[in-house]
């Protein structure tokens, strides 16, 4: 044996003797797989919104915020070096911070020079070895709300009716809401490629056509092959490639008025407001002050927020200050969030808790609705949901709606054509109208819209096209 061998041979020794073996820097290769951006850079800040890379045959491509992007990387697995050119995106604009965000991003995909990935972790760095970016499962601890699925066997996009969900927990199992019943199952990824087992579901009864779109996607479920991933949707595709599902993310986007501290009214009549914005910023109207910072989210139900900071009025209102301070106390708190139909709780590790109704008037602008028993008689609101118009059993109506706090509304202008019908139709008319007249509240269950003027109800469901 020649000296040299022997010395190399006494070194691997020397490093088994101490556990540590002969350094090897292999990786596994990543082709074939998709990754969601955790952290940017040594300090581990995690990024607004959802930033995804995919490897495939040489091509890296993903979201980066705002706009989609494709380049090329070259990669060695025996040194775990990597390096991507060509990366080119499209030339949407968003907002200021997401737009910053993936200036970053991208600048930082430019400086890799290797990777590692470890479990379900991709880390990459740069030539004196920083950590640039890193990522994980681009599912894993994520949660979605569904907007539009495919039945089988047809070609037609069906808008989602309710409040239908879906979560993927850490440990492979799955849960959600179909809008009537919890249920739960399991998922695997493997790449690109995802498999969701039968679900487990409750028992209770709705409306029949939220039941119809209930065993839809409960079926379509099984049909799931795997999934694209972009910044604002997540896409379930069956084996031959095709969207069947759509989601969007639950809290980006919305709005929502304060009902409840601690389980209790608030003591003042000066409305609340909690804004998630798209950038990752949170932005409202306490009782005093007009506030914002930054919200994250953590797995299926984690909440933070941090950097609130609100303007410095002043109040003579002794309610107002209490329940503002009270608010903001347990904001910087919080730690879970629960979303229904209609409400979103917000809650701390010591029991505090918030809870919201939706912005109505937000989240009915442009919708139309028919009346639950009579598919005939519809309601519709304008785009800003400050005109309702519609069909009676007879005649045609209008008028004008302002909201109030937590669903409370009120009617004028009302009018309506004086077109004659039978006895029956004109009963049914005027009962329907009376109630629109006096109309005192609206709220959302089991994805219908109810309204009521605190004494009759009207139940209406999603118009069918």
């Amino acid at each position: 044996m020649k000296p040299t061998t022997a010395l190399l041979a006494a070194v691997c020794v020397i490093f088994l003797v101490f556990g540590a073996g002969c350094i090897s820097f292999s990786q596994p290769d990543p082709n074939g797989t998709v990754w969601k951006l955790d952290s940017i850079g040594p300090n581990n800040d995690a990024p607004n919104g959802i930033i995804t890379l995919s490897f495939s045959n040489g091509v890296a491509s993903g979201s980066s915020g705002v706009n989609t992007y494709a380049g090329t990387y070259t990669l060695s697995t025996g040194d775990g070096k990597l390096t991507f050119s060509g990366i080119a995106s499209t030339k949407m604009t968003g907002p200021s911070g997401l737009m910053e965000q993936e200036n970053t991003y991208l600048a930082d995909l430019g400086k890799v020079a290797s990777y590692a990935i470890s479990a379900n972790t991709l880390v990459l760095k740069d030539n004196a070895g920083k950590t640039l970016l890193t990522f994980s499962n681009p599912l894993e601890g994520t949660a979605w709300k569904l907007i539009s699925y495919t039945p089988a066997g047809k070609t037609a996009q069906h808008n989602a009716a309710g409040l239908v969900t879906l979560m993927f927990e850490p440990n492979g199992d799955l849960s959600g809401s179909t809008g009537i019943n919890t249920y739960e199952a399991t998922w695997k990824m493997n790449g690109k490629t995802l498999d969701i087992s039968q679900p487990a579901i409750t028992k209770m009864v709705g409306p029949q056509f939220m039941e119809n779109q209930e065993s839809d996607y409960l079926s379509l479920m099984g049909s799931v092959a795997g999934f694209t991933l972009s910044a604002g949707q997540l896409d379930l595709i069956d084996a031959a490639g095709a969207p069947i599902m759509s989601f969007e993310p639950i809290i980006p986007g919305t709005s929502w008025q304060l009902m409840e501290i601690n389980g209790e009214d608030i003591q003042t009549d000066i409305q609340t407001t909690l804004t998630f914005n798209e950038d990752g910023t949170v932005s409202g109207k306490a009782p005093v002050n007009r506030y914002s910072g930054v919200w994250h989210l953590a797995g299926v139900d984690g909440l933070t927020f941090s950097n609130v900071a609100a303007t410095m009025l002043i109040s003579s209102d002794s309610f107002a200050v209490t329940t503002e301070q009270q608010y903001f106390e347990i904001l910087n708190s919080i730690t879970h969030y629960t979303v229904t139909d209609n409400s979103l709780t917000l809650t701390d590790n010591s029991g505090h808790s918030l809870e919201f109704a939706p912005v109505y008037q937000n989240v009915l602008g442009g919708t139309s609705w028919q009346h639950a028993d009579n598919a005939a008689v519809t309601l519709s609101f304008s785009p800003d949901a400050s005109k309702i118009f519609g069909q009676g059993p007879v005649n045609t109506f209008s008028a004008a709606v302002t909201y109030n706090q937590y669903g409370e509304v009120s009617v004028s202008n009302f009018i309506s054509t004086r077109m004659g019908g039978t006895e029956a139709q004109m009963n049914a008319e005027q009962a329907y109208f009376e109630v629109i007249e006096e109309l005192e509240t609206v709220s959302f269950g089991n994805g219908q819209l109810i309204l009521s003027d605190g004494i009759d109800t009207l139940y209406f469901n999603p118009q069918i096209s």
